[in-house]
């Protein structure tokens, strides 16, 4: 949250948090609320949103503002959550007028993709503590490839605060990977 509010200028008129989770979902409704804290017009979309102020029932694929009508679009692991993730990039550059900052699983190691995808059929089904329900592992830069000629793309890596992700991040495997796209246009 410190790097995303570095990202975001404390004037910003609109942000929108896609997949901002539900009361149920501490870690996102804790981004959720810090953002309300620091910015005036804080909006958020989940498939599930419970009920929080200023939170709309609606698929990321399928975000529900005008072209370029968000200043500012953070999503905080959410993609690796989604099958179409591509989909829900490109509706977030849709929308964002000026920056769109994606945090996501991350893996350095070209081997790790592979063998987690093999252990997720193993495990198809079970609720498991490795993988949470997520779909990827992104390799750094990869997230990139959607800028086109319209953004600019950084990536900046991270440790993860918890104990699951540090060991796995301490063995060089996963990361936190953080997107930023520009707008240049």
């Amino acid at each position: 949250m410190d790097i995303v509010e570095q990202l975001i200028p404390k004037g910003a008129k609109r942000v929108l948090d896609v997949g901002c989770g539900d009361i149920n979902v501490g870690g996102h409704l804790y981004c959720h609320n810090r953002l309300k804290r620091r910015y005036r017009n804080v909006l958020g979309i989940d498939l599930n949103p419970g009920q929080q102020e200023n939170v709309i029932q609606a698929s990321a694929m399928k975000i529900p503002f005008a072209d370029q009508s968000i200043e500012f679009v953070v999503s905080f692991d959410v993609i690796e959550h989604i099958k179409d993730y591509s989909s829900v990039i490109k509706d977030m550059l849709r929308v964002a007028s000026e920056r769109v900052i994606i945090i996501v699983p991350t893996t350095k190691n070209r081997s790790i993709r592979p063998i987690f995808n093999f252990l997720r059929r193993m495990l198809h089904g079970v609720n498991n503590f490795i993988f949470q329900g997520h779909y990827y592992e992104f390799y750094p830069f990869e997230i990139c490839k959607f800028k086109r000629r319209i953004y600019s793309c950084k990536f900046i890596t991270i440790n993860y605060p918890i104990l699951g992700a540090s060991i796995f991040h301490r063995k060089g495997l996963i990361t936190a990977g953080i997107y930023v796209f520009d707008r240049l246009e």
